[in-house]
């Protein structure tokens, strides 16, 4: 476990070398404004602090650094005295791929996945090239991602209210914003529904 965090975390390291002011074009600088916004379901949603959505608001490295918060307290958490109690062990597998085709990705591909799920999520562009030179698609299947993890309904929950919203927070993003442009989605029945119990 320590071993599969550990690399996830020098992804994280990774990610943020490869988004920001160098020109490249992989992601748009933070604060830039592009056209077209992306298609994903929380494009059409309104922060509370600019009546943009989440990606016009915040940009790229702020996603960047939600990411990387996200990574290190799902590992904090299972390092700590509670170890898989709260989340599973669903994290604990990533890159074991004897565990089926939805632990396949090693940790890098894990958290690419991941960051390019939530820019596209909230109104960024589709893919994103990262440092590693991977394009990561943000468009994905829920429920094919998850298949076999059997995440309970208290561990997403729990993730969500412990991992997810404290990264937004600590990362700036108020609690009007919070609500207004992040938790619809997350909160959703129907995308809850495509990851508990898979």
């Amino acid at each position: 476990m320590r071993n599969t965090f550990a690399a996830l975390a020098l992804a994280s390291a990774a990610l943020l070398a490869g988004c920001g002011d160098d020109d490249d074009n992989d992601m748009p600088d933070a604060g830039t404004s592009y056209m077209p916004t992306g298609t994903g379901p929380g494009t059409s949603l309104r922060c509370t602090s600019s009546n943009k959505n989440a990606w016009d608001t915040f940009g790229a490295n702020a996603f960047v650094a939600v990411n990387k918060s996200i990574v290190a307290k799902t590992l904090a958490e299972l390092n700590g005295p509670n170890g898989t109690a709260n989340l599973g062990e669903s994290f604990t597998h990533i890159g074991d791929d004897s565990k089926g085709p939805a632990y396949a990705d090693d940790a890098a591909t894990f958290e690419g996945k991941l960051a390019a799920f939530l820019v596209y999520a909230y109104g960024g562009p589709e893919s994103i090239m990262y440092a590693d030179g991977k394009t990561y698609a943000g468009p994905q299947n829920m429920a094919a991602a998850h298949l076999g993890m059997a995440i309970t309904n208290s561990q997403y929950d729990y993730f969500i209210a412990n991992m997810v919203v404290p990264a937004l927070t600590d990362n700036g993003v108020t609690a009007a914003d919070v609500s207004s442009c992040f938790a619809p989605i997350v909160t959703d029945a129907a995308f809850k529904a495509s990851i508990v119990g898979k």
